[in-house]
């Protein structure tokens, strides 16, 4: 059923977007000839080429091999993680909800493909698990591998923090209890790996082109677009649902409204847990062009496993 599942949304994923910036390219990227911002993140197109010269295939398709691989992997992360910080979850095809806000974002609502999105939400998930699970060295190969793929690793030791703090108060589950003093250490020695990662990245990188950030565009002109319902980029055909600006509205499939409507059902642990969400956007408003459905990357993990987990509370009781 995973397997399959991965198949069609990779089938999908490649027809519905492209990439639309050549500096930005998989193809570049593997070649280390991309511009800064997207050179950093080389891991999944530099696996690709390797891959592809291995088995003799093209780049597209090696990358259609690494994205199923890691959609089934996001799967079973995502279905570990809810597990951890609910176990009364009834029905275990719930877990399968987390497609639909990254079907929704990465797919329906956006045009653009960049091959390190998909496997950052699998790392995300993969390593979380495994933290709190205590398989630590694993985690910390799996942590820095993943910062490879992308800087947003930062956002994995957040989310630990929002999750195991004095989670024993809550809940008598000794999978994942940590003493403060434990839970510092690991959040400093997965601060230090991320930095010295990411440092190393931004030094062998020094000589491509573009900034390491890009330059974000307005988000207070997009929203006075849509109120209008002008073209704004990357919505660029108000004639189409899909071109209109407005079509935004709709981010993460809408599920996120069964937070407030359920919001009884979310425990106290799950509740920190949304914290990441201010977290995350803070950043992401300085460094990411929100009107990208596919930028909101963890928050669909996040959204998705509070969901899950109230709706779950809510069939129990």
């Amino acid at each position: 059923m995973v397997i399959l599942t991965s198949l069609i949304f990779t089938k999908y994923y490649f027809l519905l977007t492209n990439e639309y910036y050549e500096p930005a390219s998989s193809d570049n990227i593997s070649k280390f000839e991309a511009d800064k911002v997207f050179q950093k993140r080389f891991l999944i197109p530099f696996t690709g080429k390797i891959l592809s010269n291995q088995l003799g295939i093209s780049l597209d398709r090696s990358l259609k091999v690494i994205s199923s691989v890691s959609v089934v992997f996001l799967i079973l992360g995502f279905t570990s993680l809810v597990n951890i910080i609910n176990p009364t979850i009834i029905n275990k095809y719930l877990c399968f909800v987390v497609l639909v806000p990254v079907t929704w974002n990465y797919m329906i609502i956006n045009s653009i493909y960049h091959a390190y999105d998909i496997p950052s939400l699998s790392f995300y998930c993969i390593c979380l698990s495994l933290f709190l699970r205590k398989r630590y060295i694993l985690f910390y190969f799996i942590f820095i591998v993943g910062t490879l793929n992308r800087e947003s690793t930062c956002f994995i030791t957040i989310s630990l923090v929002l999750i195991a703090f004095e989670f024993n108060k809550y809940h008598n589950n000794q999978i994942y209890k940590f003493t403060s003093k434990s839970l510092f250490l690991h959040s400093s020695a997965q601060f230090l790996a991320w930095l010295i990662t990411t440092q190393v990245i931004n030094f062998l990188i020094i000589n491509n082109p573009g900034e390491v950030y890009e330059s974000t565009f307005s988000m207070e002109l997009f929203l006075t677009n849509m109120w209008l319902g002008n073209e704004s980029w990357p919505y660029l055909d108000t004639d189409k649902f899909f071109g209109n600006p407005r079509c935004f509205l709709t981010l993460f499939g809408g599920i996120w409204i069964i937070i407030p409507l359920m919001w009884k059902y979310i425990n106290t642990l799950n509740r920190r847990y949304l914290l990441l969400v201010p977290i995350y956007l803070t950043p992401a408003f300085l460094y990411a062009n929100l009107m990208e459905s596919r930028v909101y990357h963890e928050i669909n993990v996040v959204l998705t496993a509070v969901i899950v987990s109230c709706i779950s509370n809510f069939i129990e009781k």
